[in-house]
C-alpha cells in the first residue's frame, strides 16, 4: 500500500539529522531502485544527491551522509556483476579479483575501549550463483582479528512476521547468519538488520541475551501488514512474537490515529484479533497504519540503543520505542521510556 509523501519526508528528516550532524551515516538495506538501469540510478542520484554522499554535486549547501550499500535482489534485474552499484558506490566491497568487487565486506570502529565490527553480506543466493560459496569462504576472513561486538546487515531477514515478504529466503539468510556465528568469537553477534519486508519491526527469537533481528524497510516503498505473533519452526526459532515492548508501544500508536482518523471496525478487530477477527492472527493492517520509519543506532563504549524513528500521519517523525543491548545483560527494552 503507498502513501504519498512518505519517501520526501525521509528525505527532509535524514537531512535536518545531516544537518545537526546527529548521524554518521546510513545504512541502505536494498532495493535502492526498481531494476538496475542508467536512468534509475540517474533518478536515484537525482532523487537523494542532496542527502547522501557522491561524486554528483548536490544542489545545497550542508552536510551529506555517507552510505553504507546493501545489496537487494532488485538491483540484480538485468545486472547480474551488479555494474549498476559499483558505479553509484565506487569503492565499496571486497576485491575478489578478475576486476571483480564482492557484494560482502566490512569495516570496524572504536567506540571507548571496544571494537565494534560491521558485516555486510549478500542474501541473494540464486542471483550470486558461484559467488555465493566466494562469500562463505571469505566469511572466516571477516572473523579474524580483534573485534568484541558484531553487527551484521543484509537484505533478506532471517525472521519476519510480515507475511508478504517472506523470511529466509532461499535458506540464504539463516545460512549466512549459522556461517557468521560458527566463526565469531563466542556470541558476539549483537544485531541482524535486514530489509526486503516493507515494514519496521524487531524481534528477540533466542531471548534478551541472543541476537536482535531489525526489519528496516520502511523506508518509503508501498507499505507491507505486520503480524503481531506467528510460528517460526521453518527457521528453528518456534513460536515468534513482536518483541512485547515494541508491540505495546505500537498498540498505544495505533489507538491514537484509530480513535483520530475513525479507523473501520474491522481494522481495528484485525490489529487486536478480536471481533470480526476473533480466532486469527493479529495484524496491523498497512492501509491505515503503515509502519514507516528507519531506526537510529548509537553505541557508547560496549553498549548500543536502536530507536525507532517512526512517520506519523502528519508527516512528521517521532521516537517511539528504544531497545538497548547492556553489554553482560543482553537486550532491554523500554529502558528510555517516558
Amino acid at each position: 500500500m503507498w502513501h504519498d509523501g512518505v519517501t520526501e519526508a525521509i528525505q527532509a528528516e535524514l537531512q535536518r539529522r545531516a544537518d545537526a550532524k546527529s548521524l554518521k551515516f546510513v545504512v541502505l538495506t536494498g532495493d535502492e531502485v526498481r531494476y538496475s538501469a542508467d536512468k534509475e540510478w540517474k533518478a536515484w542520484d537525482t532523487e537523494w544527491r542532496d542527502v547522501f554522499d557522491g561524486e554528483t554535486l548536490p544542489t545545497r549547501e550542508g552536510y551529506r551522509l555517507p552510505v553504507i550499500p546493501v545489496v537487494g535482489d532488485h538491483e540484480y534485474l538485468g545486472d547480474r556483476k551488479l555494474k549498476g552499484v559499483e558505479g553509484a558506490f565506487p569503492g565499496v566491497g571486497v576485491d575478489i579479483g578478475f576486476n571483480r568487487v564482492a557484494s560482502w565486506y566490512h569495516f570496524d570502529m572504536r567506540v571507548g575501549d571496544s571494537i565494534w565490527r560491521f558485516v555486510i553480506l549478500d542474501s541473494n543466493k540464486q542471483k550470486l550463483g558461484s559467488r555465493w560459496n566466494e562469500q562463505l569462504y571469505w566469511i572466516p576472513r571477516a572473523a579474524e582479528g580483534r573485534y568484541d561486538h558484531v553487527v551484521t546487515f543484509m537484505h533478506h531477514p532471517v525472521v519476519s512476521l510480515a507475511p508478504a515478504a517472506g523470511r529466509n529466503e532461499d535458506g540464504a539468510p539463516l545460512e549466512l547468519v549459522e556461517a557468521l556465528e560458527e566463526n565469531l568469537k563466542l556470541l558476539r553477534l549483537r544485531a541482524v538488520f535486514s530489509g526486503d519486508a516493507h515494514t519496521s519491526e524487531v524481534l528477540l527469537p533466542d531471548g534478551r541475551l541472543g541476537s536482535a533481528h531489525i526489519s528496516a524497510g520502511g523506508g518509503g516503498g508501498g507499505a507491507e501488514a505486520l503480524e503481531r505473533w506467528g510460528n517460526g519452526s521453518d527457521v528453528n526459532m518456534g513460536d515468534i512474537q513482536l518483541e512485547p515492548i515494541f508491540d505495546v508501544k505500537l498498540q498505544m500508536a495505533f489507538d491514537a490515529q484509530a480513535q483520530a482518523k475513525a479507523f473501520p471496525e474491522a481494522v481495528v478487530d484485525k490489529a487486536k484479533a478480536r471481533g470480526s477477527w476473533e480466532g486469527f492472527t493479529a495484524t496491523y493492517d498497512p492501509s491505515y497504519f503503515p509502519l514507516y520509519g528507519f531506526w537510529t543506532v548509537t553505541i557508547t563504549g560496549a553498549d548500543l540503543y536502536a530507536e525507532y524513528v517512526a512517520w506519523q500521519p502528519d508527516g512528521s517523525f517521532k521516537e517511539i520505542y528504544r531497545i538497548d543491548y547492556i553489554d553482560g545483560n543482553g537486550w532491554i527494552a523500554g529502558k528510555s521510556d517516558d
